[in-house]
């Protein structure tokens, strides 16, 4: 079942438009954004804000995606909804021109909450667009369809009239009869009533005023009528009974062709949508995943004053996989927080930015609803999502949902500090996030391509593999300053199965649930954010070579509640 069709229509030029508005606005708001999140171990050091106020989030963020997306996107309309969850997120971003606990854990929550309908709006207005492109496509098909029809049918009725003309007798074509005289033509027509009686072996009525005779009066049996007669008798006939003969042709093919043309057309329609889908989720990541270099290399210039040249190897001490103590001299020695005129410069461009982006948005984005859905606060609405969870496919997608938010926290907080900030210093933490941030966004992208050429299961198999084979690495790799080469493959590696699952997982959400979608990206938000959460939370606590056998658990048990639901839809697709 397909959600209600969005109220307004655009072309498909305009549809592209809004999703390029859609995804630069999201990519300006997350450079802004990511530029200090990357910093807060850093930059607000001090008891631990800069840490907690992300755990902050993220809290607020799970509780904000079970309870509000649905009732208040239907209320406001997706674009709305989208630029208010924007305008939450820069007090957060402002607030560290002077970090302090009032400051700080306030606008977390503020972020936190709008966060999940930040995230769910986005889902929604491209869940939406997609299935408005899909139409356009399918119409546009359509209608070429039948001029193609037409024209072949037009065709071969000429090629059909032609070749009997050529068949038949010249003088049995009424167009020919206008060249002689009328004794002449009487005569013809007769022999040709003859030739139509007996092809067609239907009896001609004799009329009891008139004979027929062969060798004479010619002229008064066609002046009384009755070859006029005749003709309409036999023709008559002929006509109906073909006319009869065909409908009962027709009624027959339609009975057993219809159904197969009407399931032939619903599984065009789906792979359309469904391929649309994906290349618009795939675009929206590449915005997204991409906000990682735009906003690391900023940070990286901004600071780059700051940091002493030629930082010495960490190689000595234990990195990588065996890192377990946070407090590792290896790890603090090259930890210093910014000047304050450094953190002035680096907030106001991050405020700047995050106000365009908004700007953009609120300025050249289309709204998709004509009026807004009247919506009354219940708790019925509020517990939509709870109410979606009971479904089999929602439970089976949780584990992969929850695993890529694991995914990204542990590159976030793991990767960075037990690999490239305790063997090669903080200073290159930014180097390497931008290669991960590369190939996240070239893999969204085009995964998109892929997905419509291959199909979704070939895209989710190599990139698990993919993932499974960079936690080995992981695991077996002795990171050093002396060889930096393998920490841009390791992000990479990493940067392979994020940017393509993260695009494509949520574009599966919207596959399967688009007549509840508000609910369905909220619980998958819900999850997305408890993995990060989770990685947040133990990172302090237990080895690295722990959390990495974690997520290889956990991504086993997700792909295979994965591809239940895959084999689950593709058994649904036969039924309908």
């Amino acid at each position: 079942m397909f959600r209600s069709f969005p109220s307004k229509r655009y072309s498909k030029l305009r549809i592209i438009k809004n999703v390029i508005v859609l995804s630069v606005g999201v990519h300006l708001l997350f450079t802004a954004y990511d530029g200090l999140t990357m910093l807060q171990s850093t930059m607000n050091r001090e008891q631990g804000i800069g840490v907690i106020s992300q755990a902050v989030v993220y809290i607020c963020f799970c509780i904000s995606a079970v309870l509000f997306p649905k009732y208040v996107i239907k209320k406001l309309g997706s674009k709305s909804t989208f630029a208010f969850s924007m305008l939450t997120s820069l007090p957060y971003v402002a607030s560290n021109f002077y970090s302090h606990w009032a400051l700080m854990i306030p606008t977390s929550i503020m972020i936190g909450l709008g966060a999940a309908l930040l995230w769910g709006s986005q889902a929604i207005y491209l869940n939406d667009i997609s299935l408005m492109y899909s139409e356009l496509i399918m119409s546009a098909r359509e209608r070429t369809k039948s001029r193609d029809v037409g024209s072949t049918r037009n065709s071969l009725t000429l090629r059909e009239s032609a070749k009997s003309r050529s068949t038949r007798s010249l003088s049995c074509d009424p167009n020919y009869f206008v060249i002689y005289s009328n004794d002449f033509n009487n005569v013809i027509l007769q022999s040709c009533k003859s030739i139509d009686t007996k092809r067609y072996s239907i009896p001609i009525t004799e009329s009891p005023k008139a004979s027929y005779n062969e060798t004479d009066n010619t002229s008064q049996y066609i002046d009384s009528g009755v070859f006029q007669a005749n003709e309409e008798t036999t023709y008559g006939s002929f006509k109906s009974t073909e006319n009869l003969s065909r409908n009962e042709k027709s009624l027959c093919s339609t009975r057993s062709v219809e159904p197969s043309t009407q399931q032939l057309k619903a599984n065009n329609r789906r792979r359309v949508i469904e391929s649309t889908t994906a290349r618009f989720f795939g675009f929206h990541g590449v915005a997204y995943l991409s906000s990682h270099i735009t906003s690391n290399l900023m940070t990286y210039y901004i600071l780059q004053s700051e940091v002493p040249e030629g930082p010495k190897s960490n190689s000595s001490c234990i990195c990588g996989a065996d890192y377990c103590n946070v407090e590792s001299a290896c790890f603090e020695e090259n930890i210093a927080e910014p000047s304050d005129q450094i953190r002035y410069i680096l907030t106001a461009a991050c405020v700047c930015i995050g106000i365009v982006s908004v700007l953009i948005v609120f300025l050249f984005l289309d709204p998709l609803e004509a009026e807004k859905e009247e919506v009354s606060f219940s708790a019925d609405l509020l517990m939509a999502t709870y109410k979606l969870a009971k479904r089999k496919e929602l439970l089976l997608l949780i584990p992969f949902s929850f695993y890529i938010g694991m995914v990204q926290g542990f590159f976030t907080g793991d990767f960075n500090k037990s690999f490239v900030g305790c063997a090669w210093g903080t200073y290159h933490v930014g180097l390497v996030a931008v290669c991960y941030g590369a190939v996240c966004g070239v893999s969204s992208f085009s995964s998109g391509w892929l997905v419509k050429r291959l199909g979704r299961i070939p895209i989710f198999v190599t990139a698990t593999v993919v993932n499974l084979g960079a936690n080995v690495f992981l695991l077996s790799w002795s990171p050093t300053a002396d060889e930096p080469l393998w920490f841009f493959i390791g992000a990479g590696l990493w940067g392979v199965f994020v940017g393509a699952i993260w695009s494509q997982l949520r574009a599966f959400y919207g596959v399967l649930f688009k007549a509840d979608e508000e609910a369905a990206f909220a619980a998958f938000h819900v999850w997305y954010s408890l993995g990060f959460a989770l990685s947040f939370g133990y990172s302090n606590y237990i080895c690295t070579f722990v959390k990495i056998y974690i997520l290889i658990t956990i991504c086993i048990l997700g792909f295979a509640g994965y591809l239940s639901v895959e084999i689950m839809h593709l058994k649904n697709k036969v039924k309908n």
